[in-house]
């Protein structure tokens, strides 16, 4: 497969604090702890990406951290460009498909991290099977064709991958 596309779902998120809006609740000891395992698997697997298109909200930002601080050890150089869209915040199955054609840049591994539902609703279109996606889940597909654009984005990938940051 030339082609991947890494969806994650962002760790799971403490809502001890009430009071916080949506968008800023931040990660739980639980979720800092799966967002580095997720990392770990990232590496032994092999999905790097190339590009990371990121969910603004700080939990997704967090849960890309959790994943940075094992690239990193790795290599510098295995530390991915990362491009961060509000409008991937509790985005739409159409709207993660515009901003990855719009921003994919021509590179063969991109990791979208975001939100349910949209994440497990395109998840379940590009595999064609039904998926459920839970916090700090990463579901790989791939294809032996470039990205095209929004309206095909949804056609040609096969499921490679579908695993969590840790233990149900």
């Amino acid at each position: 497969m030339n082609t991947k596309w890494i969806l994650v779902r962002h760790a799971k998120s403490d809502w001890e604090d009430t009071k916080l809006d949506d968008k800023q609740r931040p990660l739980s000891a639980r979720g800092q702890r799966a967002a580095v395992l997720l990392g770990n698997k990232i590496q032994q697997l092999g999905y790097v990406p190339e590009r990371i298109l990121c969910s603004t909200a700080l939990r997704t930002t967090q849960t890309l951290q959790g994943i940075l601080q094992v690239l990193s050890q790795y290599s510098q150089e295995a530390v991915p460009e990362i491009l961060y869209f509000d409008e991937l915040y509790l985005a739409t199955p159409d709207s993660i498909k515009r901003v990855v054609a719009i921003h994919h840049g021509g590179k063969k591994q991109i990791m979208c991290i975001g939100h349910n539902p949209g994440m497990e609703i395109l998840a379940r279109e590009l595999a064609q099977q039904d998926i459920q996606m839970k916090t700090a889940h990463m579901i790989v597909f791939g294809k032996d064709t470039a990205w095209g654009n929004a309206s095909e984005m949804e056609k040609g990938w096969e499921l490679l991958e579908n695993i969590r940051g840790e233990e149900a």
